[in-house]
């Protein structure tokens, strides 16, 4: 009987003391949080280049390749004024082809 009572107040201490850590127990279980996964996504498909705007031919696209305009995606991100003054056109020619890439 005196065994089982020893035993008794060996597990019963046990209990005590992993109640009293609980809160440390839970907070270092806690901070290891798993990381959310990552997806892979297709890459956008690349965008066409300015000579595929209505009214820029090889001329003009040379020129706005020069300048640092090489796709309709650009062209669309671009000034009226720098691309008025890299074509060498006028300001409303340029914002036309500006508006045109914008809806391509």
């Amino acid at each position: 009987m005196k065994r089982l009572a020893k035993v008794i107040g060996v597990l019963g201490g046990i209990a005590a003391l992993v109640w009293a850590m609980r809160d440390r127990f839970i907070s270092v279980a806690a901070s290891r949080e798993p990381v959310p996964p990552t997806f892979r996504t297709a890459p956008d498909p690349p965008s066409p280049p300015v000579d595929a705007i209505e009214g820029i031919g090889p001329v003009f696209a040379q020129r706005l390749t020069a300048a640092g305009i090489d796709n309709v995606s650009r062209l669309a991100g671009s000034s009226p004024d720098f691309v008025a003054e890299a074509a060498g056109v006028s300001g409303a020619r340029a914002r036309t082809w500006i508006d045109l890439a914008r809806k391509h």
